[in-house]
């Protein structure tokens, strides 16, 4: 004979929480505290957010920053040729040890880690290099070309390079430098001259995107790669940015947000093309942007006037669904 525990299906799990790991995807079950039956969808980047953080304790635009992890972050110089360094733990920003030359428009991208970064060149200081051992900084040799808003990828304080920026006497240049921990060398250059673009990776395999290209050109889609040897342009980022925010590991992944002017758009890159994800919250330009292309951080910027204001970019495992018959 037939009976009901034959026909009815499949089991629905009754749980006091939605689940948050990926192995649950697919799963329909009953939430007991909500009262509500729902199912469990595949997160990704697709479905990456932002949402309030903590506040820089000084707001700033056009400063350095460097951080793998969202929860990780260390911001410092800015507007007004600001020395001041701040370091984010994921909930609030403390005020540390500050530069040793104060200055703006430095080396713009991901410089190292919370405790072992690079800020280079800027306004004034346009040929000075810092390093960060996680207490204090200390300046190093000098670069061999002079110049602000330069593109930097660096994994430590010993190890990164830099890229393009606005040479003394010129708009915009191509040169790109590597550190090494004692001293800066020349290396092969960027197809593309530009300025205040982003960086991010190591001296073996980075990423630049976007900048000006010229003094009456807006902000530039162009993306190089760079292998260790030499830059290779690869696909162009959906929008044209310049001051913006970056964030990931290299040529394979990197996170850009923000632009001059203003502008709120995200954009996410995958190793072959850029997708555009989900805004910031607030549109700014000339921020501060660390992590990685799945937990990030921006800070500061310029809305309307210098910020303190900082952002997270999450994307999580699953997307939980409320089951409903409408």
């Amino acid at each position: 004979m037939t009976t009901y525990k034959s026909i009815k299906g499949f089991t629905v799990q009754t749980l006091s929480s939605d689940p948050t790991t990926a192995s649950s995807v697919g799963q329909i079950y009953y939430n007991s505290t909500s009262n509500n039956f729902k199912y469990v969808q595949p997160g990704g980047v697709s479905a990456g957010t932002w949402s309030s953080g903590g506040v820089l304790n000084t707001g700033r635009n056009n400063l350095g920053a460097a951080g793998t992890s969202q929860n990780a972050g260390l911001a410092f110089g800015g507007s007004g040729a600001a020395a001041v360094t701040e370091s984010y733990n994921g909930t609030a920003w403390t005020e540390l040890n500050d530069l040793t030359t104060g200055r703006a428009e430095g080396s713009k991208g991901v410089g190292g880690t919370q405790t072992a970064a690079i800020f280079a060149g800027g306004d004034p200081g346009g040929d000075v290099a810092e390093t960060w051992n996680g207490t204090s900084w200390s300046e190093v040799a000098e670069f061999n070309t002079t110049r602000k808003s330069s593109m930097i990828a660096a994994t430590s304080n010993t190890s990164g390079l830099i890229a393009g920026g606005e040479p003394t006497g010129s708009p915009v240049g191509n040169e790109t430098e590597v550190w090494n921990g004692s001293a800066w060398t020349e290396v092969n250059n960027l197809n593309t001259s530009r300025n205040n673009g982003g960086g991010v990776g190591s001296v073996a395999d980075a990423l630049v995107c976007g900048g000006q290209i010229g003094p009456t050109n807006g902000p530039s889609t162009v993306t190089e790669t760079w292998n260790g040897t030499s830059w290779t342009e690869v696909s162009d980022a959906n929008a044209g940015t310049r001051g913006q925010g970056t964030a990931g590991a290299g040529s394979n992944a990197a996170l850009i947000f923000g632009t001059t002017p203003t502008s709120a758009k995200t954009e996410i890159w995958d190793g072959s093309s850029w997708t555009e994800v989900a805004d910031l919250a607030t549109a700014r330009s000339q921020i501060g942007g660390w992590g990685s292309t799945t937990g990030a951080g921006a800070a500061g910027g310029t809305p309307v006037s210098p910020t303190g204001s900082t952002e997270e970019w999450t994307v999580p495992d699953v997307l939980i669904k409320t089951i409903t018959t409408s």
